[in-house]
């Protein structure tokens, strides 16, 4: 069972870690964010991921920042695709009495938070559960699922991945998950495989494109992934290869499901079809971990998600139900 916490707080002696989810698999090391410029950057450069985490460690820079509103618009531009950082803040705003004298607000807002985001992910996996169990008659169930949506992503039990753990707890032995790599940042391979393995699941990592084959033999029985951002008629932004699954899902007839807490609900977006797609550095595709793989001058594009329109998503799965297409949550 993983027993590695993703972030550390120490409110009494202003200590904050967080776990270095680029070091992972090969190390577990921690970093010390002392800023909201340390904050900022690891968001941007993906040291701290998952867009419940993104949102808990983006509250965190308002501690540790001395110009609240100001800090708000600058740390909602280290990942704009993760809605929890916005709604968030749009919750705290409704708590500040005193602009000049906010810290303890956020410090108990942050501690509330997170109890929430544990007690949702709990529930969302649980109802994650139960729907697979109504859809998948079988001994054992083979999951296919993308880029990584566990405890390091979300700060509890996971959203697709907590389904997928949830179902192991209950089904011990009788779970098996096909691990996309996603590339470019290779969450797949090296977080998700790492989760499973924290907790004995049984596990193989695919390439990406290795996905439609699987399917073609009949080794996936339902697709779980999660989701950066849901717009309220069920378009989904997530990690860059999820459409592809969709499509996919939809020729082979997999079930195809989103997990997502509600704070990942953008209720100010009818739909995500004009939603601006955020392009990341070209060396995430060029090499990794500074360690080329092609020549640097090569042109890129690099996309860091792509939009699923609702209709091509069977289930959407939130901590307060299970939802189906058309979509009213």
């Amino acid at each position: 069972m993983l027993n590695v916490e993703p972030i550390i707080f120490d409110f009494d002696k202003g200590k904050f870690l967080i776990l270095n989810q680029l070091a992972l698999p090969l190390k577990e090391e921690y970093i010390e964010l002392n800023t909201i410029e340390d904050v900022y950057n690891a968001i941007k450069e993906m040291k701290v991921r998952g867009a419940p985490l993104i949102g808990i460690v983006a509250l965190l820079g308002l501690y540790l920042g001395n110009d609240l509103y100001n800090d708000m618009e600058y740390l909602k531009k280290s990942r704009p695709t993760a809605v929890n950082i916005f709604n968030y803040y749009e919750q705290l705003k409704q708590k500040i009495k005193d602009e000049n004298n906010y810290k303890e607000v956020v410090r108990d807002f942050i501690i509330e938070t997170i109890n929430k985001e544990k007690f949702k992910n709990l529930q969302l996996s649980s109802n994650g559960f139960n729907l697979v169990r109504s859809l998948v008659n079988k001994e054992k169930i083979n999951f296919l699922t993308h880029c990584n949506t566990g405890s390091i992503a979300t700060i509890g039990l996971g959203t697709a991945l907590g389904v997928i753990k949830f179902t192991h707890r209950q089904m011990p032995g009788k779970v098996f998950v096909w691990v996309d790599e996603t590339r470019p940042y290779l969450q797949g391979s090296r977080l998700t495989a790492w989760e499973l393995e924290k907790e004995n699941i049984d596990f193989k990592i695919i390439t990406d494109s290795a996905a439609a084959f699987v399917m073609k033999h009949g080794l996936v029985d339902v697709i779980c992934v999660g989701a950066d951002r849901i717009a309220k008629n069920g378009d989904t932004a997530n990690k860059i290869g999820t459409l592809n699954l969709a499509i996919l899902s939809k020729y082979y007839k997999i079930p195809f499901i989103v997990v997502a807490p509600s704070s990942s609900i953008d209720y100010n977006l009818e739909n995500l079809q004009n939603l601006k797609v955020e392009e990341r550095d070209k060396r995430e595709i060029l090499g990794f971990k500074d360690v080329l793989v092609t020549k640097l001058d090569y042109p890129v594009y690099n996309p860091s998600f792509d939009i699923t329109p609702a209709n091509l998503i069977d289930y959407i799965v939130l901590e307060k139900g299970v939802y189906s297409y058309p979509y009213k949550f």
